[in-house]
């Protein structure tokens, strides 16, 4: 059998970047779908399991908790041993708790297995960043990354709509255990088609050489994290990441029980805020890099303005309200609390530098976990406390918060402090 780091020669290795992509992709949206099934589900596990808010909530918290401890030590394992058995182990590990979950009899179930599932989920960014480093070259990365990102939201709106059909068709049993197979099916076929890119003799030199930059990039980190931008970034990042999980939780629920939706027409709604999620993720970007040549702090305030408006919109929706208003708020919503993230990333990205991008994203992206995990049950304790109004207003203070940090940073970069802002 021919070894998967050296079946790829130079001639064919470009091509075959794009097939790699498509498989990173693809087990990026499978597993996208396992984490963003309880949205769609709450009103059946409400019912059946006599679940509060906070609960549902919480198993959504569980997971990505369990994303958060094994992030840094799967990304030390991405580096020993690639990404093509870590993308293997990854999908099994969130593939099998899942099916077992059509199993489920009660809340506790549910706890412990998305928790085991949480610990595959954690691992995909590190791989797919890892890949995607490997097979693109610096012209066509970014595209890559922003084509794998959308299997996020591409998964969140697919699962909108598919466990709501199985449910209503089936059961939602089935719907879980579908999902659990597709990622276990991600696992076989990234076993026979995903193979690590081999090294060129041509870079072999160029990465011998780059191993004597590892000091300088240990002594500057602490003084890239010392700029202003980056520390404000850092406060922002958990608020807008809040509000994304908030949404992606409780649309649905919230629909459902104060307007009298369907489940399936308020998993429309879900679906409508992540395809406009998997828009502005790549939209946004564009229309920093052309409407504002390069500028990014300007988008990211017009983004966080919509945010607001999206978020209040929805606060005062009504029973009375047309149906198209309900759609044209998730939709607000899902461009800028679900679409945020290329710019915002881009900007630390580059304020980091090429040599300390990877650290600052680490980092950034640690951060973030703080709004995923703590976003789902503290807006469902609120919603079962006081109502679903001030869940949504909470959301739009976030956002307001979040544009009153951006407009700092622009009125920093104003002043034409250069070490503070890179346009």
């Amino acid at each position: 059998m021919t070894d998967p780091d050296t079946s790829i020669t130079q001639e064919n290795q470009n091509s075959y970047g794009w097939i790699i992509l498509g498989i990173l992709t693809v087990a990026q949206l499978v597993m996208s779908m396992g984490a963003y099934t309880w949205g769609p589900l709450a009103p059946v596990l409400r019912d059946e399991f006599n679940l509060s808010r906070a609960q549902i909530g919480t198993i959504t918290s569980v997971l990505y908790f369990a994303s958060v401890i094994i992030a840094i030590p799967s990304g030390i394992a991405v580096d020993k041993l690639g990404a093509r058995i870590m993308l293997i182990i990854s999908l099994i590990i969130m593939g099998i708790p899942f099916a077992i979950m059509a199993l489920a009899k009660n809340y506790l179930f549910f706890i412990v297995f998305a928790a085991v599932g949480g610990l595959g989920y954690g691992m995909i960014n590190q791989i797919s960043t890892k890949g995607i480093m490997y097979w693109f070259s610096a012209r066509f990365r970014a595209t890559a990354m922003g084509i794998k990102q959308t299997g996020v939201t591409l998964g969140g709106a697919i699962v909108a709509v598919l466990l709501p059909a199985l449910t209503v068709a089936y059961s939602w049993r089935l719907g879980v255990l579908v999902i659990g197979i597709l990622m276990l099916v991600m696992a076989f076929l990234s076993l026979i088609f995903y193979k690590e890119r081999p090294v060129l003799p041509a870079e072999g030199a160029s990465n011998v050489a780059s191993t004597s930059k590892k000091g300088q990039k240990e002594g500057s980190l602490l003084k890239v994290m010392s700029n202003p931008v980056l520390l404000i970034l850092c406060l922002i990042t958990p608020l807008m990441a809040f509000g994304q999980t908030g949404i992606a939780s409780f649309l649905v629920l919230y629909l459902e029980e104060e307007l009298n939706f369907s489940v399936g027409l308020a998993g429309g709604c879900l679906t409508a805020a992540m395809i406009a999620g998997s828009v502005g993720r790549i939209g946004w970007g564009i229309i920093s890099d052309r409407l504002f040549a390069g500028d990014r702090m300007i988008p990211i305030v017009i983004l966080s303005v919509i945010a607001f408006i999206g978020a209040l919109g929805t606060a005062f929706l009504s029973k009375g309200s047309p149906l198209w208003l309900s759609f044209f708020w998730s939709i607000l919503m899902g461009g800028t609390f679900i679409g945020w993230n290329a710019v915002l990333i881009t900007l630390a990205a580059e304020l980091a530098g090429k040599e300390l991008a990877g650290s600052i994203m680490g980092i950034l992206v640690t951060i973030a976990w703080i709004g995923i995990i703590i976003g789902p049950p503290v807006f469902g304790y609120i919603a079962d406390s006081v109502g679903y109004y001030w869940s949504w207003l909470l959301i739009a203070v976030l956002a307001l918060l979040s544009t009153v940090g951006f407009l700092y940073i622009l009125r920093l970069s104003k002043r034409g402090n250069q070490e503070v802002y890179v346009g």
